[in-house]
């Protein structure tokens, strides 16, 4: 239960460096790893550090007030592998109002040293659920 528990750590870890939008502690989060990848919604795959932490900093710069709350938190650990899926909710303030949207999110970590850093973060869109619900009624 303790990796458990340290693995969900290191991916709130993660949302408090996207919501803080602080770079530093982003890094913290990742592992330094070449193999590292992450897939943003609608991106192709990024991989290694620089390119992830380079998103990442891009996305900080002009994402405005965003705010990412997770749900459907779930934890699986293997070893030094841990994976944690999610659903991202996005609330984004624009000139029209509140946008919200919603992602699926997998992330994998790897155990360094007793602690667990992120190797992959892919994030797909979730289908807007009222409009799955009209088209299955045509």
């Amino acid at each position: 239960m303790i990796n458990e528990d340290n693995a969900e750590s290191a991916n709130a870890n993660f949302y408090e460096a996207f919501n803080k939008r602080d770079i530093e502690l982003m890094k913290k989060v990742w592992a330094s790893d070449a193999t590292a990848t992450c897939v943003h919604p609608g991106w192709p795959p990024l991989k290694g550090f620089e390119s992830i932490l380079n998103s990442w900093a891009g996305i900080f710069e002009n994402s405005g007030n965003m705010e990412v709350q997770i749900a459907d938190v779930r934890v699986l650990v293997s070893g030094d592998l841990a994976w944690v899926s999610c659903i991202e909710k996005l609330y984004t303030i624009a000139e029209s109002g509140v946008l919200a949207s919603q992602v699926f999110s997998t992330n994998l970590f790897c155990r360094e040293n007793d602690l667990w850093k992120m190797v992959m973060h892919h994030a797909s869109p979730v289908p807007d659920i009222r409009k799955t619900d009209d088209s299955s009624k045509n």
